[in-house]
Formats: structure tokens, sequence, C-alpha cells
């Protein structure tokens, strides 16, 4: 299972979803979705931007976690 910590990469930096979304262009409502691990897909681009946005690389922002069935 592929997760998204970026929950945890804002909370490390201290930053909002909307700062966030001020940063990147991007809109709140899909950070969210990212946030909340509801996402299905993510695009190369928007992870670009992302990790310009918080100056981070692509592994902070994505973790994968073998199933535990």
């Amino acid at each position: 299972m592929i997760k998204l910590k970026l929950a945890e990469v804002l909370a490390r930096k201290r930053l909002s979803i909307v700062e966030l979304s001020d940063r990147t262009g991007l809109s709140v409502r899909d950070l969210e979705i990212l946030r909340d691990q509801q996402a299905l897909a993510l695009r190369l681009r928007t992870l670009d931007c992302l990790c310009r946005a918080l100056g981070c690389q692509p592994g902070d922002l994505i973790e994968y976690a073998a199933d535990e069935d």
C-alpha cells in the first residue's frame, strides 16, 4: 500500500492546507484529498509542485507499507 505523508510534512513545517494551496496553485479540496489518503492517483506534475513548495524530496511525501493480510 502506498501512503501519502502530506499531513506529516505539513505539521512538521507548520503549514496549513490553505497556505500550501497559495504556494502551489492546487485547490484546497485536491490537497485535502491527498492529505486524507483518499487519492487514487498522483500525477508527477503534482508531486513536483508539492516538493518545490515544501522544499522536500518525493520520498518525504510517499511511503510504501506492505499489506498485513
